[in-house]
């Protein structure tokens, strides 16, 4: 029960950071409506996957305010601020999960015995294609590769090394990778010293991601009811 809980927040979490966060909450953190903003956003996103109320759905918005006033305030920006910052969001999940396993049970969805899996794979896709994005981006903010079609492969590339790993073939992310390693290789000639650096960071940086992502899915698909 605690592993469907966790999915469930999951996609809460993967929501309100990814996908209903604007760029103006983002660029506006320090400010005290942005962030507001925000952690009301958080916390709708918790009923809005599970169709219940729970008070526990505010200790884990207040949890995200925490971490997210340490990240802004204390943190130096960049990637390992970001990757330390969605790890805490992770723990602030399984603790919630752990101590309440009960509000998947709380939910009309527990009586769909196959929404726990449905939720948790959507929420690893999301996770490994959009928070790559970010990642990239942390470490890389002028690269090309964070362009529009950059962003699109990468998005891709992610999505499918997860993908397979739903299927029940996670021998095939480790194919994608070696793809992307083709790629590179192939771009590499038309690169400067600086040029390669940058394609080989940004590609281990982000079929990195995309494996982390692909192994979470496949350690925690076993665990769903």
């Amino acid at each position: 029960m605690a592993a469907s809980t966790f999915a469930a927040l999951f996609l809460a979490h993967v929501l309100a950071d990814y996908l209903l966060q604007t760029g103006w909450m983002v660029a506006n953190k320090r400010r005290a409506a942005a962030l507001g903003l925000h952690i009301g956003t958080v916390l709708a996103a918790m009923p809005l996957v599970l169709l219940t109320l729970s008070p526990w759905f505010l200790v884990l918005a207040g949890l995200h305010l925490a971490i997210d006033l340490l990240k802004t305030f204390v943190m130096r920006p960049g990637l390992a601020s970001y990757v330390l910052d969605q790890l805490l969001h992770l723990a602030s999940i399984v603790l919630v999960a752990a101590l309440a396993p009960g509000l998947w049970a709380d939910s009309p969805l527990a009586a769909l015995p196959w929404a726990p899996a449905a939720i948790l794979i959507a929420a690893a896709v999301l996770f490994a294609a959009r928070g790559g994005q970010y990642a990239v981006a942390a470490r890389l903010p002028d690269d090309p590769a964070t362009g529009a079609r950059g962003v699109r492969m990468g998005w891709a590339e992610r999505a499918t090394m997860v993908g397979v790993v739903a299927l029940g073939l996670p021998v095939l992310a480790l194919g994608v990778a070696l793809a992307k390693a083709a790629q590179v290789a192939l771009r590499w000639a038309d690169r400067d010293v600086a040029g390669r650096r940058r394609l080989v960071e940004g590609a281990g940086l982000s079929l990195g991601w995309g494996l982390a992502c692909a192994a979470g899915l496949w350690a925690i698909l076993p665990l769903l009811p």
